[in-house]
């Protein structure tokens, strides 16, 4: 994504676009960033997807079949039950994830172009290893941790349930 020597600007200017710069304005960047994580987070998903998948018990599925449901039927009695714990997994996980991303935003962006790209773990980053303020960025985490993350995985994991619950 490099605007000088990235094969993707080679090609969008090959292809005749003029600025193919993923980094100069704040909405290209920020866009940037989530196909950059998306690149990394959505194989993790699929995996944790697919095994689930093949942990599924194949003698219920049979038996759904021989009762003659439909494949429609089968998802959604059989097949979205059973997997919604590991998709819940999955979604705490890359809700956690998420909020720690701090090494793509500051190798790529540095938190620029000017803030747009700055989040709260880059925030806390900068005041405490770059400014030094190490009290005011560990108490910075600790609430972040404990206030945003804990709400965030407690709610998760109530919908969850009520989603089981009427499943």
């Amino acid at each position: 994504m490099d605007a000088q020597r990235g094969p993707l600007p080679a090609l969008l200017r090959w292809l005749g676009f003029e600025d193919v710069s993923f980094f100069e304005s704040g909405p290209r960047a920020v866009l940037s960033l989530l196909l950059i994580d998306s690149w990394y987070s959505i194989p993790f998903l699929l995996v944790m997807l697919l095994a689930g998948l093949q942990a599924l018990p194949a003698e219920v599925m049979e038996a759904a079949r021989i009762d003659g449901a439909s494949r429609w039927q089968m998802f959604r009695d059989m097949t979205f039950p059973l997997l919604l714990p590991i998709s819940l997994t999955a979604v705490v996980l890359r809700a956690v994830f998420e909020f720690k991303l701090i090494d793509i935003i500051l190798v790529v962006t540095a938190g620029g172009p000017g803030n747009a790209t700055e989040t709260l773990t880059t925030y806390i980053y900068r005041r405490g290893v770059q400014n030094v303020d190490v009290g005011y960025a560990t108490a910075m985490s600790q609430i972040f941790l404990l206030v945003v993350i804990a709400t965030i995985t407690l709610v998760l994991v109530t919908v969850g349930r009520r989603v089981r619950d009427v499943v």
